[in-house]
């Protein structure tokens, strides 16, 4: 058996080498096959519309391409802020006593100057009308007083006298108002009034919460912003506010004030916005996520979609006019801002080219092309321009 082997050992070793190398080669012919010889993350290394294998065989590959047009993009900045009403008070009495009557329910819309609570106030009514009388004695007698000084029947000293004490009773009787008055509370503005606190012939002391008042025509929106961002947030910029009790809606609305003072502790800033609320979806206390859309200015954009990122840069295929047809062509372009789904176009593209949105993954440069077309984009775009290769 030993013999044999050193007989024919070394011809078993070259046969073996051989047969690898025979499936080293059947493999790799499978692939190219199969594969087509070579792959799409290669193609921007030819250096922008340089042929990749792609002309040969079959028919024009059925793509959708999309115009590069104007498209508006900002400088996104994110908040989270608390709503407020745009005028918001607590009604309460100035002076302890009893509820009379009670002139709203709960939810009214009332008018500014409606009278919402009245006090009981008898005993200021009894000092009112002894006021008023007084008064209105003390009043005729500086009249008669004034006509006796006239005709010199009364001394300066006696008219001084009495126009004192028509005084006195004036101020008296103004101030039997002023307490009566303030025995009545009205609306200071147009607005809301939440829930009803309290009940006729309860006894009520200074601080004690009758209901509230809210003007929600407006909404004010507090959120903060760190000291580095102030730069960015300017009276008049718009933005625009969620809330998780509206998902599918969005409030928008501008910057109203930016405040005088950071905050040492926090390095932040308290902005406020307004938010027009005239259907009072909006209520006082809701939180809000604010995307505030500073900086905003139009620029050349396409879907993200259409954009290969390479190693040395991006690229997308550009759809160019050929004899008999379309094709394509490998461009390098320069994004700016991505946002939206949409890509800022800087440098590569001109407003009209069309790029490939569907289709990418099995294009080669030059390879023809046929335009779906049931898109809209694609029917709307201009008219390609040949390009020279």
């Amino acid at each position: 058996m030993m013999g044999l082997f050193k007989r024919f050992g070394f011809a078993a070793v070259v046969v073996a080498g051989l047969a690898l190398m025979l499936v080293v080669v059947v493999g790799k012919a499978t692939t190219d096959a199969v594969f087509g010889g070579g792959s799409a993350p290669s193609a921007p290394a030819q250096g922008g519309g340089g042929p990749g294998g792609g002309r040969g065989g079959g028919g024009p590959t059925s793509v959708v391409a999309v115009a590069a047009e104007m498209h508006t993009f900002t400088d996104g900045l994110q908040a989270i802020g608390t709503a407020q009403a745009r005028e918001s008070i607590v009604l309460t009495p100035k002076v302890a006593d009893t509820i009379r009557r009670l002139r709203f329910e709960s939810g009214d819309r009332v008018r500014a100057g409606q009278v919402l609570v009245e006090m009981s106030s008898v005993e200021q009514a009894a000092d009112m009308a002894e006021a008023r009388a007084a008064n209105q004695a003390a009043q005729e007698d500086l009249r008669r007083t004034q006509e006796l000084f006239n005709r010199g029947f009364a001394s300066q000293a006696r008219l001084d006298t009495v126009q004192a004490a028509a005084d006195a009773a004036a101020a008296r009787l103004n101030a039997g108002g002023s307490r009566i008055a303030d025995r009545t509370i009205r609306a200071p503005f147009a607005g809301v009034v939440g829930l009803r606190l309290a009940s006729p012939g309860q006894y009520v002391r200074p601080g004690d919460q009758i209901g509230t008042l809210d003007d929600t025509s407006e909404i004010k929106l507090d959120f903060t912003v760190t000291e580095t961002q102030i730069a960015r947030i300017v009276q008049g910029v718009n933005l625009v506010a969620r809330t998780a009790a509206y998902p599918d809606r969005t409030f928008t609305g501008t910057i109203a004030n930016v405040d005088s003072r950071v905050d040492p502790a926090t390095r932040t800033v308290r902005v406020r916005a307004m938010l027009p609320n005239e259907d009072g979806t909006l209520r006082p206390g809701m939180l809000m996520t604010v995307d505030v859309q500073s900086n905003p200015r139009e620029a050349l954009a396409i879907p993200e979609i259409a954009i290969l990122d390479q190693i040395d840069g991006a690229y997308v295929y550009r759809v160019v006019a050929r004899e008999g047809g379309q094709s394509v062509e490998l461009a390098r372009i320069r994004a700016g801002q991505r946002a939206s789904g949409m890509a800022e176009v800087l440098e590569g593209l001109s407003a009209g080219d069309q790029v490939i949105t569907e289709g990418v993954q099995s294009l080669r440069p030059g390879q023809p092309v046929q335009l779906a077309p049931s898109q809209p984009a694609a029917e709307g775009a201009l008219p390609l321009r040949p390009r020279g290769r």
